[in-house]
């Protein structure tokens, strides 16, 4: 009986959910959507929040429920039921969550500088080298880089030009103005930043898969922490107990 209804409750749990993947399955529509008016068009980021509080409760607590039901209703089924619900909460929420316009910066930023170092390498002047590589990234990063190839235009000097760049576009804004005013070679250095910045995400997602790790973990522990006490602590203690007041 208990294994039929925990079968029910996670059949509800799976309609109820709203896959990852829809995002991207929308995204890659409009770029295989054949283009209707002339120029091109770069596809906007659906702007879809994290799902609703009372949905995600209802997710999570059907999570919960199903873990109470299977390991028996009792009160370390409570408990593991309970430690799921909130980490599945917390998972929803942040699954949900669109991404801030720092990562998408850094998600942007090493590709921007290996275009902007094949434009520089190829004879491009600087200011229509940043411009054209702001045309070619989409999203908040290109527009910053149409802003400041814009200023270049103007005949703004490179340090007035990149002002105000937020990091990590701050690091790019370095090297093309350290470069400027003494005279280097830019393009190693482009490259170089390149690099560094994609080992600085590889690092960044290995320590969210390792959170991640603990995370999936952690149910586990609350699950053979109670009998851990029951078989392990408690006998010893009464043991003690015994022989000192016995």
């Amino acid at each position: 009986m208990n294994a039929a209804l925990s079968v029910l409750v996670l059949a509800g749990a799976v309609l109820l959910w709203v896959p990852p993947g829809v995002g991207r399955r929308d995204r890659l529509r409009s770029l295989l959507a054949a283009p209707g008016e002339g120029g091109r068009s770069w596809p906007t980021r659906r702007a879809t929040g994290p799902p609703g509080t009372a949905r995600r409760r209802v997710e999570a607590g059907l999570g919960g429920l199903a873990a109470f039901l299977v390991l028996g209703a009792g009160l370390p089924a409570a408990l593991v039921g309970l430690g799921l619900a909130a980490g599945l909460d917390r998972l929803l929420r942040q699954s949900g969550a669109p991404p801030s316009e720092a990562d998408s910066l850094a998600r942007d930023l090493p590709v921007a500088c290996d275009l902007l170092a094949v434009c520089l390498a190829a004879g491009t002047p600087v200011g229509a080298a940043v411009a054209a590589v702001g045309e070619s990234v989409p999203g908040p990063l290109g527009d910053r880089l149409v802003e400041v190839g814009a200023l270049y235009r103007l005949g703004a000097a490179p340090s007035r030009a990149w002002a105000g760049a937020p990091p990590p576009v701050d690091a790019l804004a370095r090297t093309v103005v350290r470069a400027g005013e003494s005279g280097s070679a830019v393009v190693p250095a482009l490259q170089r930043l390149a690099g560094d910045l994609r080992s600085a995400g590889r690092s960044r997602t290995e320590a969210a898969v390792q959170r991640a790790g603990v995370w999936v973990l952690a149910p586990l522990g609350l699950c053979f922490l109670p009998a851990f006490l029951c078989l392990g602590v408690v006998p010893m203690v009464l043991g003690i107990a015994g022989a000192v007041f016995g």
